[in-house]
């Protein structure tokens, strides 16, 4: 009885967000560049949050396939790839309390490659955002594909797995 409870719970926070807007978030990414999420620049959105230090061990094992799925792109132009190329937003973000403190820590353990995609917030209230996201355990990653005005359409959370992948693609698609 207690699983199936919890397994409407889990559904019911998945799909209540789904066509909802994402909450307005300002920061600096890494590369000490102004950002604002949603971007309504004409493109989907893809972004990854984690709300405590529990859950970045698990966000950190999303960035390379999530790199490769939406944003890696041919070398050389005309070069064969079978891969779909996505023309996407891609932002992380980690809401940790005193991340301000360890950002430097964590800049310089994160890959050069990714710093103009992770985005460190300025004042946001954390507690509030997760809120309206309708996010109650704070200590796993979230996932978020956003629409061109910056509408849910797609969450996903937890632990890395190919076909959590294959949900945001689909969303995009």
């Amino acid at each position: 009885m207690k699983k199936i409870i919890f397994v409407f719970l889990l559904c019911q926070l998945l799909f209540s967000q789904k066509g909802k807007i994402f909450p307005t978030i300002n920061g600096v990414m890494l590369s000490e560049r102004k950002y604002t999420v949603p971007e309504k620049n004409g493109k989907y959105t893809v972004l990854g949050i984690a709300f405590h230090r529990h859950a970045e061990d698990a966000l950190k094992k999303w960035l390379n396939p999530l790199y490769y799925t939406f944003m890696k792109k041919p070398e050389k132009k005309g070069q064969f790839d079978v891969a779909e190329i996505y023309d996407v937003n891609f932002v992380f973000i980690p809401m940790i309390s005193g991340f301000k403190k360890i950002a430097e820590e964590f800049k310089s353990s994160t890959d050069k490659q990714f710093w103009d995609y992770i985005l460190d917030t300025e004042k946001t209230d954390v507690k509030k955002l997760q809120q309206e996201l309708g996010i109650s355990d704070n200590k796993i990653p979230y996932f978020f594909v956003l629409d061109k005005n910056g509408k849910i359409l797609e969450m996903v959370s937890g632990d890395y797995k190919e076909d959590k992948i294959d949900q945001l693609e689909d969303a995009i698609e």
